[in-house]
């Protein structure tokens, strides 16, 4: 391998900066030319441009990741960045964050114990990559992208990460199927905590009735009571009530009832068993029934 090999861009957290470092150094002895920020923007010059211009030109791209690359919005910058060049990326693990919905189907290379035999891998899986120019950049429509959003397949991939992950994709699974039969769409959004959400077509531009949000510390189902005030029944306070008496019926911490006016959650292990989840899918197809009617009337 030569100088004139493409440079292998190394995206890290600046926490993650000593390893980062260390990986640079593994790399040009095996006769690679890395490409860390630290190292090679100069004084003066634009961070931003310099990164962007790095990603497009590299070779490929390792990624360090760690809670704190996770967290990082310039880490996930870059990853998309990459992805949409389709450039080669790599993974360097160091703990046991979950991985970002953007690399769930990707193997990684574990450096969660010992490094050296990690860094030889890590460079094994480099020297298979075949590197090629980068195809020139979209103009006009084809520029205009909307940003990567999870598919249903990496969103469960994603969710049994987390903890007790098995469980709540099981849960989360039988909500979505029961949503495609009930509902008029589903739809997926985020990146750092995806989500998808049931919608029904009514007014002018419908309304989502649940969601089931990947939060890191415990998933949850979300009822937006605040989306439904403008369609009847929801318009009255006493209807929002009962939504929310019903769902603090399957909670075993209480709802607050300024929350029939925002959008209350159960975590997703209250629908753990048959009946909890058949309770709750019954008073979303009471929801959905009467504010169908409602907009009927």
């Amino acid at each position: 391998m030569t100088q004139h090999q493409p440079s292998i861009f190394i995206s890290h957290s600046s926490q993650d900066r000593d390893f980062a470092l260390k990986l640079a150094d593994a790399l040009t002895d095996a006769g690679y030319r890395p490409w860390v920020d630290v190292e090679a923007i100069p004084d003066g010059s634009s961070w931003a441009r310099e990164i962007e211009k790095a990603v497009t030109e590299c070779g490929a791209l390792i990624v360090v990741m760690s809670k704190p690359a996770r967290d990082s919005e310039w880490v996930e910058r870059e990853i998309l960045l990459a992805l949409d060049l389709h450039k080669p990326l790599l993974i360097a693990r160091l703990d046991d964050a979950p991985l970002p919905i953007a690399l769930i189907n990707r193997q990684f290379t574990d450096f969660r114990k010992r490094h050296e035999p990690a860094f030889k891998r890590l460079i094994a899986a480099l020297g298979k990559i075949q590197f090629h120019q980068p195809p020139p950049p979209p103009t006009g429509r084809e520029a205009i992208k909307l940003a990567p959003t999870p598919n249903s397949l990496n969103y469960f991939k994603y969710m049994e990460q987390l903890p007790n992950g098995v469980e709540n994709a099981r849960i989360a699974r039988s909500l979505f199927d029961w949503a495609k039969d009930n509902t008029d769409s589903l739809t997926f959004s985020g990146r750092s905590e995806p989500a998808f959400h049931a919608h029904i077509w009514v007014g002018a531009g419908g309304v989502v009735v649940f969601s089931v949000r990947s939060f890191s510390k415990q998933p949850a189902v979300e009822v937006p009571l605040q989306y439904l005030m403008p369609f009847p029944p929801y318009d009255q306070a006493a209807e929002r009530l009962a939504v929310l008496d019903a769902l603090n019926r399957l909670s075993t911490t209480p709802i607050e009832p300024s929350r029939a006016d925002r959008r209350p959650t159960l975590p997703l292990a209250a629908l753990a068993t048959a009946a909890a989840l058949d309770t709750f899918t019954a008073l979303m197809r009471d929801v959905v029934a009467k504010i169908r009617g409602g907009a009927t009337s």
